[in-house]
């Protein structure tokens, strides 16, 4: 066989042992914990987003007053 007769087939058995480790070893979260995870998420996301409009806000109020004291 040709070199890519040999890469194709060894990435086909590849693609095959990628299956059937996946069937076996890995576990998908039911739907409480999913729900669970989508709500820390949301809530670590809002109180990022309120962080940074905060440092935003706090940052561009001293810098309106440091430019208001040049003149």
């Amino acid at each position: 066989m040709s070199k890519v007769a040999d890469g194709l087939k060894s990435f086909g058995e590849f693609l095959r042992d990628c299956r059937v480790e996946a069937r076996e070893k890995i576990t998908w979260p039911g739907r409480r914990e999913l729900m669970g995870s989508v709500w820390v998420v949301a809530g670590l996301i809002f109180l990022l987003s309120a962080f940074v409009f905060l440092c935003d806000f706090v940052l561009g109020r001293g810098m309106t007053w440091l430019v208001s004291l040049g003149g």
